[in-house]
């Protein structure tokens, strides 16, 4: 994978080692690389759409309730990486899918049919499926978190008079 540009990031907020290298780990999920972009001269989204797209996933992650104000750096500590390696392709799709519709053409000609910028309903489609996936996924994580937080950095939680009851049962 192609070193990721520092100046293409510049004044970006939030942007560290760990978010530089987090950027490439989307473009190679994504396998948006020269050498397999075959019909796109380079690579389809820049270091900075990408970058951008991982901070929509963030502020989406932090402004879905309940509220809450984890980085890039947390998220990954947490195990989250698929999560949110997903939610910055859906804002990737969304920023492809709205150039695809606006520079969408069909050209015909001597019973000969060409379309350019023709892929929105498949980009659409990948998109549907990112969603329905991500966000069920996302809302199962931030209950998680909200457990947590809730019982605390042991995470015991309280035992019930249930335990107290049938702990005596487990001893024999």
């Amino acid at each position: 994978m192609a070193n990721v540009n520092r100046e293409t990031l510049q004044g970006l907020p939030g942007v560290t080692p760990t978010f530089r290298a987090f950027v490439q780990a989307v473009r190679g999920y994504t396998r948006d690389l020269p050498e397999l972009n075959r019909l796109v001269a380079g690579e389809e989204s820049s270091d900075r759409q990408i970058a951008w797209s991982v901070l929509d996933a963030l502020s989406d992650f932090n402004g879905t309730p309940h509220l809450t104000n984890y980085s890039l750096e947390e998220l990954l500590q947490r195990s989250q990486h698929a999560l949110l390696i997903r939610m910055t392709v859906i804002s990737l799709l969304e920023q492809v899918g709205l150039l695809q519709t606006r520079n969408h053409i069909n050209y015909s000609t001597g019973g000969i049919n060409v379309g350019v910028n023709d892929k929105t309903p498949l980009i659409m489609e990948w998109l549907k499926y990112f969603k329905a996936s991500t966000e069920q996924r996302k809302q199962q994580v931030k209950v998680a978190f909200n457990i947590e937080g809730i019982l605390g950095p042991s995470n015991s939680g309280v035992f019930s008079e249930y335990w107290a009851v049938n702990v005596t049962y487990a001893q024999f």
